[in-house]
């Protein structure tokens, strides 16, 4: 594994930081055979050198200096924290200073090929890559910025002009015209878009040095994302809601077995992932606990394999269960429905479409219930007109939560 895994930081074998954990906490092996674990963006930008000893990204910035516009000379990891961390762009943050080579996806990019190119020849394996992006904050170098500069952005779910494209002001298009090169650029639905096209091309070099280690065609290769991201959709940024665009996350594989351009509609788990790498490793025994489900059969395009009737999903004030079923007595057609659990009277605006039933006062809990196949923006609200589904879904949900 490699970059920000959010895993357990004591692994026994790979600690994420030298320094030793708190005394009730304890070193567990992760099971990983090679690791060069980093931190996110934010933790690298304001954590203490001492808080976060010996890690990896941290100590590669600490370790460089770059050179400002004005050829001042500044401590990489300086340059880095002003540019994300500065509300707009400081003093020491520049085209110079703040480079696509330093940037914290493409270390951890590096440090997937040298994973790669240190791992033993002639057995199988398995690698997890994670980069910190696209997350908050999120922020561009010249290049990333100037990218996305000239093109049209579509604007936020019922939110026009929200989280609009800092580059795209006036005073940059003049700065551009007279040859002048654009600085870094923080925030923005284009910038977010230039880290995921950034990552793209970062993603695409992974594969392509495995290909060239002549292991491609033996090889599954999956992108998934850990959460969603509103991103101005409804008036809210980040995760944690229901709503399409954060509870939504992106899943694409390929490789050998896997059926070329075929798009499954139906709700599966991040979490089956690790059901799906254990089938294909074929182990057949999961451990104790475990409810992940192989998603192989679908990959594979075979309907007749019974899989994981139904997801669930949750935070903080809300849960939620999604499952493949008959449109309606009449209508066989097969779709996915969402019925979402609220236990707070306040917390479900935060994103919520303006379509949205509201919570009846007084209430403890709050039922929503949407179609994700038609209706993937959750503007057509159903808990009103389809109480049978109601009715089916609802032992689904966690005991305790609107039942």
């Amino acid at each position: 594994t490699c970059g920000k895994d959010d895993f357990y930081e004591w692994d026994v074998n790979f600690p994420k930081y030298a320094i030793e954990p708190h005394h009730d906490t304890p070193f567990v092996d992760l099971g990983f055979t090679d690791a060069i674990r980093s931190d996110g963006k934010v933790r690298v930008a304001k954590l203490s050198d001492e808080r976060c000893k010996d890690e990896p990204y941290r100590t590669y910035l600490n370790g460089i200096t770059v050179k400002t516009d004005d050829g001042t000379e500044i401590n990489a990891r300086e340059a880095y924290t002003r540019c994300t961390m500065g509300r707009g762009i400081e003093k020491g943050c520049d085209a110079s200073s703040f480079l696509d080579e330093n940037y914290p996806d493409d270390f951890v990019r590096d440090r997937a090929i040298e994973l790669l190119d240190r791992k033993p020849a002639g057995k199988p394996w398995f690698m997890q890559v994670n980069f910190p992006g696209p997350h908050e904050p999120i922020v561009s170098t010249s290049r990333m910025a100037a990218s996305v500069m000239d093109r049209k952005w579509p604007d936020p779910i019922d939110n026009p002009g929200f989280m609009a494209c800092p580059q795209q002001k006036k005073k940059w298009f003049q700065l551009k015209n007279h040859g002048k090169i654009l600085p870094p650029q923080i925030g923005g639905r284009c910038n977010y878009g230039a880290e995921l096209e950034h990552l793209d091309a970062l993603m695409h070099s992974i594969v392509k040095h495995v290909e060239e280690m002549g292991e491609l065609d033996n090889t599954i290769v999956i992108v998934a994302g850990d959460h969603g991201e509103n991103l101005g959709d409804n008036g809210a940024i980040g995760k944690g809601m229901p709503w399409h665009a954060s509870i939504s996350t992106p899943l694409f594989i390929m490789g050998p077995g896997v059926g070329e351009g075929q798009v499954h509609e139906g709700p599966v788990s991040t979490l089956d992932l690790g059901g799906t790498w254990l089938d294909y490793a074929d182990v057949a025994n999961l451990g104790p606990g475990m409810t992940t489900a192989s998603l192989r059969s679908i990959l594979a395009g075979d309907i007749t394999i019974p899989r994981r009737p139904f997801v669930s999903s949750g935070y903080e004030d809300w849960r939620a269960v999604i499952k493949e079923m008959p449109t309606s007595p009449e209508d066989p057609t097969i779709t996915s429905y969402k019925l979402i659990c609220w236990k707070s009277g306040k917390a479900w605006k935060h994103g919520a479409p303006r379509s949205a039933t509201p919570f009846p006062s007084g209430a403890h809990w709050h039922l929503m219930l949407y179609d994700t196949i038609r209706d993937p923006d959750d503007f057509v609200p159903l808990d009103q007109s389809r109480p049978d589904v109601i009715a089916e879904l609802l032992p689904l949900l966690p005991e305790g939560w609107c039942r």
